[in-house]
């Protein structure tokens, strides 16, 4: 004779789908972003040390421009003249005339470069520009 299985437990019925459905959906999320991010990556630079340097809270409403130890302008990974240049800022600036530039640049990077960039920021009307430096410890 076979033994019947009796509980007094009734059987829980716990819905998985909309859990799995989160799952795809966090998954999705976080490749895309993963995606943006490093298309925003910029060049990297051996930065200047500064005692002085001050890490911003709000890093907001910032482009960022890289002149590399050649003097060669990236925006993002993008090289640019300092004429692509400009006609990138004033497209960025138009759309938000509150926009800061960063200017980052090598430590090996000759002033006359950098000094270059700075000039071109100002013809377009960035007037908010920010030297970035590596703070000192």
């Amino acid at each position: 004779m076979a033994r019947r299985r009796t509980s007094n437990t009734p059987e829980e019925d716990f819905p998985m789908t909309p859990m799995i459905d989160m799952v795809f959906l966090l998954l999705v999320f976080f490749m895309t972003v993963s995606t943006l991010a490093k298309a925003e990556k910029n060049v990297e630079l051996d930065l200047p040390e500064s005692s002085q340097s001050d890490v911003p809270k709000d890093i907001s409403d910032r482009g960022t421009i890289s002149i590399n130890a050649e003097g060669v302008i990236h925006i993002g990974m993008t090289p640019h003249t300092i004429e692509t240049m400009q006609q990138v800022m004033k497209r960025s600036l138009a759309q938000n005339p509150e926009m800061s530039i960063q200017v980052r640049a090598d430590q090996t990077t000759a002033y006359s470069d950098i000094k270059k960039v700075l000039r071109a920021c100002a013809e377009v009307g960035a007037y908010e520009v920010i030297y970035a430096t590596y703070q000192a410890k």
